[in-house]
């Protein structure tokens, strides 16, 4: 990004972040993160180049977010704080991969263990204490995306977060074409678990003597949030086709497996804009 694109960008976030009008309006509508998701989301990928170089809307956004007091977060519904939360995450995983944009693998020898850890070369697994970093401030406090994940999303006890967090990979469950809010939220996270299993990279199933479900790892990394393997069978069967549902009644109990996991970064720039999924 050119040194005049920054010094822009700062003092946008600047100005946003002290207006008082910010400050007295208490928890963000999210439009600002809908506007982002709008221009730079493709299906299942993100045009990082473009929101690297034009971060205006993503770094105005954060603003709002840094704005926000734990006082509003403390007053405000259950629904508004999920909606808050796994915004906050989407948009900080978008600000980690820019700010380090483009990601190439490290110097040897991390290279070398990332590699034998299936770590490709441009994956935000390359960016070091990629989960641990306390970087993105929300609610005036440097939070890092395990924070927000495991300390605050998870002890709320709503299993379909999983499938509307994003983690900047091609396996990852897909950001949603818009923000959550707390008015459509019940029926945005629906969306995200049905927009998972009607990909045939996250869910499949095989047919046989026993039906065996084929789901994205995801799934098999929080299973205890869920229950249990059971418990994300039990979970799933509502959101499948009819079909599926009938043939897993009829051939159950049904066995689970995980398809391997691709943590090469959901880039545009590797996959096209006009790649699948």
């Amino acid at each position: 990004m050119r040194i005049t694109q920054r010094i822009t960008t700062a003092v946008t976030v600047a100005l946003t972040a002290w207006s008082p009008a910010l400050e007295a309006q208490g928890l963000p509508d999210h439009s600002g993160f809908t506007a982002v998701l709008e221009e730079r989301r493709h299906g299942g990928l993100v045009d990082y180049e473009g929101l690297e170089q034009h971060p205006e809307q993503l770094e105005s956004y954060l603003a709002e977010l840094s704005a926000v007091t734990p006082e509003e977060l403390s007053a405000a519904s259950r629904e508004a704080r999920l909606a808050l939360w796994i915004n906050a995450y989407n948009a900080c995983a978008l600000k980690l991969v820019i700010d380090h944009y483009p990601i190439r693998g490290a110097g040897f020898p991390a290279s070398l263990v990332r590699s034998l850890k299936g770590v490709p070369g441009n994956s935000i697994r390359q960016i070091s204490d990629t989960w641990s970093r306390e970087f993105c401030d929300v609610a005036g406090k440097e939070r890092s995306l395990d924070e927000i994940e495991h300390e605050i999303l998870r002890p709320m006890g709503e299993p379909r977060i999983h499938f509307a967090v994003n983690c900047a990979s091609r396996s990852c469950p897909v950001l949603a074409p818009e923000a959550y809010t707390a008015g459509a939220l019940d029926e945005q996270l629906d969306a995200a678990v049905l927009r998972l299993v009607g990909d045939a990279a996250h869910y499949s199933l095989e047919r046989g003597d026993r039906a065996t479900l084929r789901l994205n790892k995801v799934l098999d990394w929080y299973e205890d949030d869920f229950g249990g393997k059971e418990g994300v069978v039990a979970f799933l069967l509502p959101y499948l086709p009819a079909n599926d549902r009938e043939y897993i009644a009829g051939h159950g109990p049904a066995a689970v497996e995980y398809f391997d996991y691709d943590w090469t970064l959901n880039d545009t720039a590797v996959f096209g804009p006009d790649a699948e999924r």
